[in-house]
């Protein structure tokens, strides 16, 4: 019954699954990583970002660029960015369907937007018919865009077959941030710099101590990662 309620909120007849919730807490096992996760470089970025449509070109897009958690990418409202600032404000998730709370404060950190997305968003949203302010940014064409687009059914249908014969790794959605992580520390950036950009649950604690960093400082560092990347993808082509 379980599954049944949850294709019933992905297909658009239920708003929310019923039986959704954790009410067994299952023992715990090992926390240790069992194998390095997947990471993409700049050249791989690149090359399928190149290979996708509109809208999956705008979630790589967004996911490699500033590497958010895929709950947070997915339930994105046009409302929640501002594309004359190039700021994002993330307010809420989207998992399974079901609209969820950010997991921590430090997840409630408006970010900016890079040039490089800005663009995409601008192209995908005047071809998107879900384009008014609380619409879906990833509306799923299946709930006629009463919800966002199911980001494990985007990425197996659409985006994964393309990168798989593209001859890249077995990406999932969690690759990107990783991969955000990895290009942040490659290009130099200090680990609290790296934090602010994942917006990572111990910089909360760094904020109170050391003071938050203003828009402009982390537009700075984000723009530090992003020409990074740009270079290390015109050097291996």
């Amino acid at each position: 019954m379980k599954l049944a309620f949850k294709f019933a909120v992905k297909w658009g007849y239920l708003n929310e699954n019923p039986m959704g919730e954790k009410r067994v807490e299952l023992p715990r096992g090992s926390t240790k990583r069992q194998k390095q996760p997947v990471q993409l470089t700049a050249h791989q970025f690149f090359l399928l970002l190149t290979r996708l449509g509109p809208c999956e070109k705008v979630a790589v897009a967004f996911a490699g660029w500033l590497g958010p958690r895929i709950s947070e990418a997915f339930g994105l409202k046009w409302q929640d960015l501002d594309l004359s600032l190039g700021v994002v404000s993330f307010r809420q998730g989207c998992v399974q369907g079901r609209i969820t709370p950010l997991k921590t404060e430090a997840s409630r950190t408006n970010l900016p937007i890079p040039e490089e997305v800005l663009e995409l968003l601008h192209r995908w949203r005047s071809v998107s018919i879900h384009r008014a302010p609380n619409d879906w940014v990833v509306a799923s064409p299946y709930t006629k865009g009463k919800r966002p687009f199911w980001p494990a059914q985007l990425l197996k249908s659409h985006i994964k077959p393309i990168a798989l014969a593209a001859g890249l790794p077995n990406i999932g959605w969690h690759s990107f941030r990783h991969t955000v992580s990895a290009w942040g520390k490659e290009a130099g950036l200090e680990l609290e710099e790296v934090k602010t950009l994942l917006r990572h649950e111990n910089l909360a604690t760094t904020s109170e101590v050391y003071g938050d960093l203003g828009m402009e400082a982390k537009r700075r560092i984000q723009q530090q990662l992003v020409n990074f990347v740009k270079q290390q993808a015109t050097r291996t082509q």
